[in-house]
Order: C-alpha cells, then structure tokens, then sequence
C-alpha cells in the first residue's frame, strides 16, 4: 500500500538525439542556447570519422526532446541522460557538456561514475562558487538579478542582451532579434523557469573530491575572468583533473574554433578510459 501524500518523484525523459558513427560512446550535452544540431554541428563529424558513437541529445523542452512534467533540476535533467543511454544500450560513454550542459554531464559523472569513461566540461558555470569571492561579487550580483528577472517571466528586452554579454559581449551581439539564431533563443527562451537556475546550483563537494572519472576543464582564452575562476576551482576539486584554454576564443570556444577544440577533445578521448577507439 502506498501513501498518497507522499511527494512525487519527477520521472527522468527519453531525450531526443542525433546519433551518428560506431565505436565507443560519446554523449554530448549542449547549453542553454542551441539545441544539439547547432550546438555541436562542427564536432559531430569529425568524431564519428575518428572512430566514435556520437550521440547528442537535446535537454528537455529543447529540440526534439519532450518537456517533461514541472521544474527541473540539473540532477533530474543528469537522469533524463541517463535513461536514453540506458535506452540506447549504452553502458559506459565518454561525457561533453558545454555551459550548463556542463553542469549536468558532471552531475551525472557524480551520481553515476561507472557510466563515465570520461568528463570534458566545456566552460562550466558554477556560479555559486564566486557568491563569497570579493574580486566577483559585483558580477554575481548582477548576474542573479538579470536570472531572477528571467525567471519571473520578464520581457527578454529587459534582462537577456545583458545577461549575455556578463557570459560573453561577442555572443550577446550575435544572438539579436533578427540575427540568423534569434528564432532558436526564442525557443529556448520558454525554458525560462522551468530548469534549475545556474547561480542556484551547487554540486556536492565530497563527491567531487572523491570522484575518479579522467577530466577535462577547458576554457576560452578570452572568456569572462569569472568562467577561469570557475573552471580552476573545478579543476582544484576534482582529483587529478586537467584544465586547459584555446586561445582566440570565448565561451562558445567549440563553435569559433572548432579544428582546435575537436584536436584537443579527440586527442583527450583517445587517451582516458576503455571506450576509446582500437
């Protein structure tokens, strides 16, 4: 017998996904802009002609991917990945995350780490970190203000070219109405809400102290000095972590220049974990 007072535990989704080529899996997870298409259309091929499985699933509510019941947390949103491997009969996969992909592909590298051979995180926004930090607290503050303005439903004209520019000035100038990409950040727009915030999240930090899964913590040369100091802290916590940065490049580093972030990833994927080409 059941209690029906109990709460409701959200059920994880079968995500969409693009998935391409045999061999070992790599799962990619895109941000909270583009959907995987456009997100990893310059790394997609190049990873299937080295010898991998590329799946790429679009978050919930993004792409092809259903929304799901309700708010979701980035460990539920780690879930839905996992149950569309599990799906797809994928038990072990290299894991790339960019932005707040990042953020879930290392909250389902921390709850699951005998699924992942391995963990490249892609400009990572851990924000909460920095809240303590004198040197970023003016910049967190605003940034929490322009989220919590989204959140609430605000106007995008409100809030949005703002919020992108404290990311990355070169993105917020390519993602304006009428931009070639301004009808895919409308849709991305109506996840506002219902997605765990990024300066909310804060992952558990004895199971990163004690996570063992080969990681890769990359950075945009010129990305926002709080994306470095995010990315170094994550590599300080994580044992045995490595942290890198493509130069010329800001936080959509894979896209602006995809032949040096597709060398450095697949060199990375060749050398860490068992699902690795023969």
């Amino acid at each position: 017998m059941t209690d029906a007072s109990a709460p409701v535990k959200p059920a994880a989704v079968e995500l969409a996904a693009i998935e391409r080529g045999a061999g070992p899996a790599v799962t990619l997870v895109h941000g909270g802009v583009f959907h995987s298409g456009p997100a990893w259309a310059r790394t997609i091929g190049p990873l299937v002609q080295t010898g991998y499985r590329v799946i790429a699933v679009d978050r919930r509510g993004y792409g092809r991917s259903p929304p799901g019941d309700g708010w979701a947390s980035l460990q539920l949103q780690a879930e839905d990945v996992v149950a569309t491997l599990e799906l797809r009969g994928v038990t072990n996969s290299h894991l790339v995350g960019v932005s707040y992909g990042a953020l879930v592909c290392l909250e389902l590298a921390l709850n699951h780490p005998e699924l992942a051979a391995s963990l490249t995180l892609v400009e990572p926004t851990i924000f909460s970190w920095l809240n303590d930090d004198p040197d970023y607290a003016e910049w967190i503050r605003r940034f929490s203000e322009l989220e919590a303005l989204a959140v609430a439903g605000s106007p995008h004209e409100v809030w949005l070219s703002e919020w992108l520019d404290l990311m990355d000035p070169a993105m917020a100038r390519a993602l304006k109405p009428g931009s070639p990409a301004w009808p895919l950040v409308e849709r991305a727009l109506e996840r506002r809400g219902k997605d765990e915030r990024i300066s909310q999240y804060r992952p558990d930090e004895q199971r990163l102290r004690t996570l063992r899964v080969p990681t890769l913590i990359v950075n945009g040369g010129d990305s926002e000095p709080a994306l470095h100091a995010v990315g170094e802290l994550l590599a300080d916590r994580i044992p045995g972590a490595a942290r890198t940065e493509v130069a010329g490049t800001g936080h959509q580093l894979h896209a602006e220049r995809p032949d040096a972030f597709n060398e450095l990833l697949t060199l990375f994927l060749s050398t860490h974990g068992e699902s690795s080409p023969r």
